[in-house]
């Protein structure tokens, strides 16, 4: 079931509103893997039409999230490995090269920023995964603002933007233990480009972004 997106409109198109409350139904478990969406029952569930639904659903078809089923409807689909490792693959090597242009060019305000957002984090609820996923998002942001590559920014920009990133979040962002870890680590990265020191962030970036993608990969299994 979804909430009503009539809180969430404001001014903003109704489409974009639906899209993003029948996505975030998808990533956070409330429509589950193999569910079948029929347009007038979503519909129904949001209290609008049925064309910023269909909308909705054919973007979420074309990012992966639904299958189309002639005749029936949609189908929900399930995370694979794949999907998992090519997310993977691609921002390990794109994050790995912006940290390496950013290290050691981080000013006084954005180091400050980045902790600011690193108590963010631990202040919030450890199995917010919406709330997670956007402060981690902002770290990993923030961390490569020095790169000085726009193309680069861009497309690491656009990869945070996919849906399959924000359903790996919700797939390890499940207990306290595993949050605080990813502070500890974040923490030890910030010191890393602020130390000037490339191996160390590196290394530690690649173990980072390696174990949770790995925690996603058994979860998916």
């Amino acid at each position: 079931m979804v909430s009503s997106p009539a809180r969430r409109s404001g001014a903003r198109p109704m489409g974009t509103v639906v899209y993003e409350s029948v996505r975030d139904a998808i990533i956070e478990g409330r429509y589950g893997a193999d569910e079948k969406l029929v347009q007038e029952q979503v519909a129904g569930d949001l209290g609008v039409s049925r064309t910023p639904v269909r909308d909705a659903l054919n973007r979420l078809a074309q990012e992966g999230l639904v299958t189309w089923l002639p005749g029936s409807g949609y189908l929900v689909n399930d995370l694979t490995d794949q999907d998992i490792t090519e997310v993977f693959e691609v921002r390990r090597n794109l994050e790995v090269l912006a940290l390496e242009k950013s290290c050691g060019g981080l000013s006084r305000v954005q180091a400050s920023r980045i902790n600011t957002i690193i108590e963010e984090m631990a202040a919030a609820d450890p199995t917010d995964a919406a709330a997670q996923f956007d402060l981690n998002r902002r770290f990993h942001q923030a961390m490569i603002e020095p790169a000085g590559n726009q193309l680069l920014l861009t497309m690491l920009d656009q990869l945070w933007d996919h849906p399959v990133s924000r359903r790996i979040t919700r797939s390890y962002i499940h207990d306290e233990e595993n949050v605080g870890r990813m502070i500890e680590e974040h923490r030890q990265i910030l010191q890393a480009c602020l130390d000037d020191d490339v191996q160390r962030l590196t290394t530690l970036s690649e173990k980072h972004m390696t174990e949770g993608y790995g925690e996603t990969l058994s979860e998916a299994t």
